[in-house]
C-alpha cells in the first residue's frame, strides 16, 4: 500500500504550496495509514506514506479547489516470481 496526501493551494496564492502545506499533506497521508492499520492492515504491508502538498493536483486549471485536498491509496501487486531456469 502507497498512501499520499495532498493539498489545495492557498485562496489568491500563485504557488502550488504554501510553508505548512507539505506537514499538512504528510499529516494526513499518516492519520490515514493509522486509520487503516486500526481496520487491521498490517503494517509491514505499507511501502510508502508521503506528502505532495499541492505539486500535484487533481484539477491543474483551479488548484484551489477542494477537490484538491485529497489522500491516494494505491495497492500495489509484487512483483511476479521468475522462474530460477530462463534459457528457454
Amino acid at each position: 500500500v502507497s498512501i499520499t496526501g495532498h493539498t489545495s493551494a492557498a485562496p489568491g496564492s500563485n504557488r502550488a504550496t504554501g510553508p505548512n502545506d507539505w506537514a499538512l499533506s504528510s499529516e494526513r497521508a499518516n492519520a490515514s495509514r493509522l486509520i487503516l492499520q486500526a481496520a487491521g492492515v498490517d503494517p509491514d504491508r505499507v511501502y510508502q506514506v508521503s506528502g505532495k502538498a499541492g505539486s500535484d493536483p487533481l484539477y491543474p486549471d483551479d488548484p484551489t479547489l477542494a477537490g484538491n485536498r485529497r489522500i491516494a491509496i494505491v495497492l500495489l501487486r509484487e512483483a511476479p516470481v521468475l522462474p530460477s531456469d530462463t534459457s528457454l
